[in-house]
């Protein structure tokens, strides 16, 4: 294991860390550290403005580790897929506006059990789900030439946030 504590430039912080703090504080917090990678989330991002985030980590030589996180596939119904979609594509336009070397993928759970209301119980389906919307937006990730990285989540969350729970699994998609 690398000690940090001698070398800190592998160190980054994801921003949903310290979502106490907004990412504007975070950055500047970062910076008087010597941290120079984050991985900001897309709402923090979008509360600041892009525009001004980028400013912001240029103007303290900060670079990002990613940037958070697409996904959320499974949906109840095709209305909400569109919407998934769409605000999947938008967050890696705005990856890309902010030179992340990657966009982080939290697949989704069951269709509406985040809200406490899951249409099924059927993991398998929802799996499903992750495959084809992944399917559907690695075309787009190819176009701007976007990396995706699956991040599988302990299986306590495989309900409502993510039906992908190992590394194997990631891989295998």
């Amino acid at each position: 294991m690398r000690d940090l504590s001698v070398d800190i430039n592998l160190l980054a912080i994801n921003s949903w860390t310290v979502k106490q703090w907004p990412l504007d504080r975070l950055i500047d917090a970062c910076a008087r550290r010597e941290i120079r990678a984050i991985a900001p989330w897309h709402e923090q991002v979008n509360a600041l403005g892009l525009v001004a985030v980028r400013r912001q980590l240029d103007a303290a030589g900060m670079v990002l580790s990613g940037y958070c996180r697409a996904g959320m596939f499974p949906v109840a119904d095709r209305t909400q897929g569109e919407a998934v979609a769409r605000r999947n594509k938008q967050i890696l336009d705005e990856a890309c506006e902010l030179d992340a070397p990657c966009v982080v993928v939290v697949a989704g759970g069951l269709p509406g059990a985040i809200d406490g209301n899951a249409l099924h119980r059927n993991i398998h389906a929802a799996r499903a789900d992750v495959r084809d919307g992944l399917a559907q937006l690695l075309e787009y990730a190819r176009e701007v030439n976007m990396p995706l990285a699956i991040e599988p989540l302990h299986p306590m969350y495989a309900a409502d946030r993510a039906c992908i729970n190992t590394l194997e699994q990631a891989l295998d998609l």
